[in-house]
């Protein structure tokens, strides 16, 4: 068992180390442009465990930020696209922790870059992206549907569809503004608080 685990942990550890080694070599971009993508392949970890995997993800990623962080989680979602909404998940996590957000809430543009990221390293897996990071981050829903949107568009339709099966359905929508005074009528009324008014 615990060879099985190093021979899983070392190859991804020594991947996402190099696309950080890698990341560094490159001249930093502007703020709005993302890191390019940098192909990188890695069998044995593609076939670990989940859990194992982001160990690995997890242990990286804490100690890097901005652009490295960035790419490490764009490489991660490469290798392990079947993980990409729990890669997500962490990367957010990870981000609220560095940045101690007022009222634990990430800023909006930290969000996007997230998920502009991880879509843009497997559009395929679009859908479990979005899915995963709004029920992570509700208050940010609408953000994230429309980063994902920019870099994937044709995945509209799979992104719609998974967004709309996240919206609850109400039978009564109007129930719980529902007041019997509202509904009632105004004159003639005989009770002991409001005895009946001479006219």
């Amino acid at each position: 068992m615990e060879n099985s685990r190093r021979r899983v942990l070392l190859p991804t550890l020594g991947v996402l180390f190099l696309r950080v080694v890698s990341a560094e070599q490159i001249s930093s971009p502007p703020a709005d442009q993302m890191a390019p993508p940098i192909t990188v392949r890695a069998s044995s970890s593609a076939g670990g465990a989940a859990s194992e995997f982001l160990t690995a993800f997890i242990s990286t990623a804490v100690r890097l930020d901005g652009l490295k962080f960035i790419s490490c989680l764009a490489t991660a979602v490469k290798l392990r696209p079947d993980l990409a909404g729990k890669i997500v998940v962490c990367a957010l996590n990870i981000s609220r922790l560095n940045a101690h957000p007022l009222a634990g809430r990430l800023p909006l543009g930290t969000i996007d870059q997230i998920i502009k990221a991880a879509v843009a390293a497997s559009p395929e897996a679009a859908s479990d992206i979005v899915k995963a990071a709004i029920q992570s981050e509700p208050y940010a829903r609408a953000s994230i549907i429309a980063a994902a949107l920019a870099v994937a568009p044709e995945q509209e339709s799979r992104i719609r569809n998974v967004v709309n099966e996240m919206t609850p359905v109400s039978i009564l929508p109007s129930f719980a503004t529902l007041n019997p005074k509202d509904h009632a009528p105004s004159d003639n009324v005989n009770s002991p608080e409001q005895p009946p008014v001479a006219q």
